[in-house]
């Protein structure tokens, strides 16, 4: 048996392990439970409430409608997303709420499920600890098992960043920039993954075109769904979601300006925008639109949030990823051991985080997880921040892992 064979047979036996967790352990009976008031309900309420012909940015009216389709009760007075999730989110809203539920709990897991194995194949060939380990995280961990449980988005995010990386890794910018649309739907933990693609536009053609793609396709899906919300349901959408949902989501997340507000007041999200600020010149100093400047700045994304929780972290598996291949180039046992740690990190240390978060009614220092991550990205890559290769050359770190094991 080949070694790539051997990895996939352990990667998908780790996800089969992960699947018997969400179905056997818990998660999924908390799901069903939950159903009509976890996150997902609350995606699903916006365009639920278009399709009845009433503006889910309207303040009189979104809360009403929404409890009246049976989810659950608002915690704003609008509905949190933008017109464009709204239209991609619409096609669940022809469906009863419990099928669509099942509909998008399958598409993340899915795709998450692929997302990562592309992933490893790519950037760890044949490296069958690596594929165990974080294949068994993925769901096993808290962030992944969470995020079922809620009918979060991060699976469905991952899997689009894991896309965006491949896809320019292939040679392919412009369809790169298909699936960086999914970034319009939280564009919070997507800050620095846009820098970071924008900084490596300065050093490689590639980004530039993946960038101009990406601009123009973003561009026509915000222009329509705007116009498309104004020739419909009319009102004066933003200004209804800029008065009460930026306040009311920046005001406390799993992010560091909410934990060193909590320890040491308001100064804290000044100390915190300041170190932010310092991991971006950190970030700064590896070569633009090389593996290990993306490694760094989308796992800088995930630590440099104002708004996040602790199910977004599912998008740290595509810089651990990226970080493990790299390593791999010189020391196998250095990415296996890179990899074991964050799965074990995801499978033990986030559920204690998040055991404390649930004590406490609030889960703020679960930001620890994507901060370590960041800091140990840099650290382990920095001696390769020079590094001429682009993330397009897919070709080379393949061969030096294949070599490497």
């Amino acid at each position: 048996m080949s070694s790539e064979r051997r990895a996939d047979l352990l990667y998908f036996t780790a996800i089969a392990f992960g699947l018997l967790f969400v179905i056997l352990g818990g998660p999924l009976g908390r799901r069903l439970e939950m159903v009509h008031f976890n996150d997902f309900s609350g995606v699903w309420s916006g365009p639920s409430t278009y399709l009845l012909g009433v503006s889910p940015w309207d303040p009189a009216r979104y809360s009403d409608v929404a409890i009246s389709l049976g989810t659950k009760t608002p915690d704003a007075l609008v509905y949190d997303h933008m017109p464009w999730t709204m239209f991609f989110v619409l096609p669940l809203a022809l469906v009863p709420l419990e099928v669509a539920g099942w509909i998008w709990m399958l598409i993340g897991i899915v795709a998450a499920t692929f997302a990562l194995r592309a992933m490893l194949r790519a950037f760890l060939p044949g490296v069958a600890p690596a594929h165990f380990a974080l294949g068994l995280a993925l769901f096993v961990g808290q962030p992944g098992f969470h995020a079922v449980v809620l009918g979060q988005w991060s699976p469905l995010l991952m899997s689009a960043v894991a896309a965006v990386v491949l896809l320019l890794r292939a040679g392919h910018p412009r369809w790169a920039a298909v699936p960086s649309l999914l970034f319009l739907t939280k564009p919070q933990v997507f800050v620095f993954t846009a820098l970071g693609l924008a900084y490596g536009a300065l050093r490689r053609p590639l980004f530039r075109r993946y960038l101009v793609a990406a601009t123009v396709l973003a561009t026509l899906v915000i222009a329509v769904s705007w116009i498309a919300v104004s020739l419909t349901v009319g009102g004066d959408w933003l200004s209804a979601w800029l008065a009460d949902i930026p306040g009311r989501r920046t005001l406390r997340s799993a992010v560091l300006q909410s934990a060193l507000n909590e320890l040491i007041g308001p100064v804290g999200r000044w100390i915190a925008a300041a170190l932010i600020l310092a991991g971006a010149f950190l970030a700064s100093r590896f070569t633009p639109g090389s593996a290990a400047s993306l490694a760094a700045w989308i796992s800088l994304s995930s630590a440099g949030a104002i708004y996040s929780w602790s199910y977004d972290q599912v998008l740290l598996f595509v810089p651990i990823v990226i970080t493990a291949g790299l390593l791999a180039r010189t020391s196998r046992r250095q990415a296996v051991t890179f990899a074991v740690v964050w799965s074990l990190i995801f499978i033990i240390v986030s559920p204690i985080f998040y055991a404390i978060g649930v004590q406490r009614h609030d889960e703020t220092f679960s930001c620890l997880i994507p901060d370590a991550a960041f800091i140990s990205i840099v650290a382990l890559l920095w001696r390769q921040r020079r590094e001429p290769e682009s993330v397009g050359a897919r070709r080379a770190s393949t061969q030096a892992t294949a070599a490497a094991a």
